[in-house]
């Protein structure tokens, strides 16, 4: 009778090892993430929850700690932090971190994500495709551009072994004031943005990598950044449906896989006084969930930012709370030590031990995750072949598809007395006035041109002044912005200049409103981008070598309408 106690316990002990040793099995090609949830602790489920970050090009002691103590899920990689460097540095790192993952009791594979959106948010830039971002591709009214960009997108993002993109935008930019998400937005129009969003997340998916629509249910109509504080959307629940929720339905319905949340409160949906969408019951289970349908992964916005940090007593007791609002993945920031983000972690923890959270709640989330990690290939496919790195990312191929779009979102939104193209006589004098330098560039057309590189965003006086003085003898003045509005001292640059009296041509790198601030000046390009290929796309088009097809996708007040766009 002992022995065979023995012999049944032996062999449950076998069945057990299996399950752990190979925690995928395909009958049908159907992952049994059912099964394998039953033989996890709740430690290892919380883990799977929780999506870190860590500063360092190589995996550290702190990644370590991250994924074997804390049983991280997924780990974010930034540019900032020295995470992301160039491709074949980030691919050993991706491959040293999903090492570290197979050293652990399940063996489990990383979710291994960064926001590459595109033109301006962009972690991975040196030895990648420079792509223009949202906006610039709305400007192009043309999807199959969207779905060049993101298929190169997701081709050199699996290739180093990042496997999920905290992109698309969809946020629907309405307001002008918006300090954070501007030319992020594909446009105002929220059919544009639901059309060209499609594309976006069918292309990223399709080359197996994890598209993630952002930030639900919309941070367009903002003029406070979620960063520095709590954006409060004034709306009634109709017009959020015309407006604001349009991308993210179609999104759904398109099959995304992953939705990330605003810190913005929402009264119409949520009347919780100062209660960010992230923390929020009704949006993220009610709404998201239950009214749209979707059953893909929920991803909160950093938990580091003001918008959501300072509620409910601090970031550990608001992760607990989103997670009780229906979040699947908590985003925590190397703002955080790793000890605060095993603080984190733990606090979850103990709130399903106490009784806060069931541990329903949580097997709902961390089914969903391991169903995913099997849908995009993470238990067989989660190394990458450092020796194909170069031949898929950067490629000249990829790098003309880049300029393409580039050339063909600039937009002419004012060209008065036919300034542009610039058609300069040798002995004519162009001074330039850059947020960006492009001297380099314009020099391959008119070699007689001077430059003066504004290195801050909001010049001094002092620097004005230099500017100005340069300008004095020139015959022609081109001058950079970006986003000026946001900056009274490059309002104040362009309005000293304009007092000259010379032709002045705008080029604006980023937010497409400057004109807005002055309405005077002879001739204004937007280009949405401070990228390569935006530079040399403005300077092309300066000088007739680009004929300027964009249309604006957004309303510039009391100047221009949307879908307003000169050429030559």
């Amino acid at each position: 009778m002992k022995l065979k106690k023995i012999s049944v316990a032996l062999i449950c002990i076998l069945l057990l090892g299996a399950v752990i040793a190979q925690p995928v099995e395909a009958e049908g090609k159907v992952f049994k993430a059912e099964r394998l949830l039953k033989h996890m602790t709740l430690e290892e489920k919380v883990g799977q929850m929780v999506m870190g970050g860590f500063y360092g090009d190589v995996p550290s002691e702190d990644a370590r700690r991250l994924i074997q103590e804390a049983h991280v899920g997924s780990i974010i990689l930034f540019s900032y932090t020295g995470n992301v460097k160039d491709p074949l540095q980030t691919a050993k790192l991706t491959n040293g971190l999903q090492k570290m993952a197979t050293e652990t009791r399940l063996k489990l594979p990383l979710f291994i994500a960064t926001d590459q959106e595109g033109g301006v948010v962009a972690r991975l830039t040196t030895g990648a495709t420079q792509l223009p971002g949202n906006m610039a591709l709305g400007a192009t009214r043309d999807r199959k551009l969207v779905q060049k960009a993101y298929k190169i997108t997701a081709q050199e993002l699996r290739a180093i072994g990042i496997q999920m993109n905290l992109a698309p935008d969809l946020d629907v930019n309405v307001n002008p004031a918006n300090p954070v998400i501007g030319v992020r937005s594909f446009a105002e129009d929220p059919r544009l943005v639901a059309q060209m969003g499609t594309e976006a997340i069918r292309a990223l998916q399709k080359n197996n990598v994890v598209a993630t629509a952002k930030h639900f249910p919309g941070h367009g109509d903002t003029n406070v950044d979620s960063h520095l504080g709590l954006p409060v959307i004034n709306k009634s629940k109709e017009e959020l449906e015309r407006v604001e929720l349009v991308p993210f339905k179609q999104a759904v319905n398109s099959g995304i896989d992953a939705i990330m949340t605003a810190h913005i409160n929402v009264p119409a949906l949520d009347p919780t006084p100062d209660l960010p969408a992230t923390l929020s019951k009704p949006i993220l289970t009610g709404l998201l969930r239950e009214k749209m349908g979707f059953n893909g992964l929920i991803i909160t916005d950093s938990m580091t930012m003001a918008g959501v940090a300072n509620s409910f007593g601090g970031i550990p007791q608001a992760s607990v709370k989103a997670v009780e609002a229906g979040a699947d993945i908590i985003l925590l920031t190397p703002e955080l030590t790793t000890d605060e983000q095993i603080e984190v972690y733990q606090e979850i923890v103990d709130a399903v031990r106490s009784g806060t959270l069931s541990e329903k709640r949580i097997d709902e989330s961390v089914l969903r995750i391991l169903k995913a990690k099997w849908k995009y290939d993470l238990y067989k496919d989660r190394f990458v072949d450092l020796r194909k790195v170069s031949k898929k990312v950067g490629t000249e191929k990829s790098a003309a598809q880049a300029q393409e779009i580039a050339m063909k979102s600039v937009t002419l939104v004012k060209n008065e007395g036919n300034l542009l193209p610039l058609k300069l006589s040798a002995d004519q004098k162009l001074g330039i006035i850059s947020q960006y330098p492009i001297l380099d560039q314009v020099k391959a057309y008119h070699s007689n041109a001077e430059e003066i590189y504004m290195k801050s965003t909001n010049p001094t006086d002092a620097e004005i002044a230099q500017a100005v003085e340069m300008a004095k003898n020139k015959d022609v003045l081109v001058v950079g912005t970006y986003s000026a509005s946001l900056y009274p001292q490059q309002i104040k640059l362009v309005k000293e200049l304009q007092k000259l009296n010379k032709p002045i041509a705008v080029v604006a790198f980023r937010n497409p409103y400057d004109i807005k601030d002055f309405p005077q000046v002879n001739a204004y390009l937007n280009v949405y981008g401070f990228r390569p290929v935006s530079l040399k796309a403005a300077v092309d088009t300066l000088f007739g070598a680009n004929q300027p097809t964009g249309k604006l996708p957004v309303t510039i007040p009391n100047l221009y309408p949307y879908g307003h766009g000169l050429s030559y």
